[in-house]
């Protein structure tokens, strides 16, 4: 008997955090949505590369934050992304490649896209490929292939952080 351990549930150390970031994103596999950019929440929490910003106070050795929204807001409107699904996959390579994040977790909803609900919202969780490459992953529902674990959910009202 092998003992379940996923990398994904270490996620609980150091992180930044920026919450319900509304940005325009060209967004939608409807015909109105191609006409039009529409506004997008965006949560996204990232695990540091290193804990020297505790030490030095210095925006150099931390993600910064304001700059990752701005990549993000770069991101969303340099083209039309069909589905918020692929849209937050590109935003945790932007984050990985761009600032050194260990791990990162994205979600992303459309408001107002189905009636009676605050929005339609994905979640993504992914590992960087080069920190965790040589842990071992086990066979659960959310089973981390290649350095990516998939997580979808639905942001309720009275959702919590995660």
């Amino acid at each position: 008997m092998s003992v379940y351990h996923n990398p994904a549930e270490m996620l609980e150390g150091d992180r930044v955090i920026i919450e319900d970031l509304r940005i325009p994103a060209c967004i939608g596999v409807y015909p109105h949505e191609k006409l039009r950019q529409q506004v997008v929440v965006m949560t996204i929490e990232m695990g540091l590369p290193s804990q020297a910003c505790f030490r030095s106070d210095r925006v150099d050795d931390t993600i910064d934050y304001a700059a990752v929204a701005d990549a993000v807001r770069r991101l969303a409107v340099s083209r039309h992304f069909n589905l918020i699904e692929r849209l937050a996959e590109q935003v945790s390579n932007v984050i990985f490649d761009g600032f050194g994040a260990t791990w990162v977790k994205v979600r992303i909803g459309k408001i107002g896209v189905i009636p009676d609900a605050k929005c339609a919202a994905v979640a993504i969780t992914r590992l960087n490929a080069r920190v965790f490459a040589g842990m071992p992953s086990s066979g659960s529902v959310a089973e981390v292939r290649d350095g990516h674990r998939d997580d979808a959910l639905c942001v309720s009202e009275d959702a919590g952080n995660t």
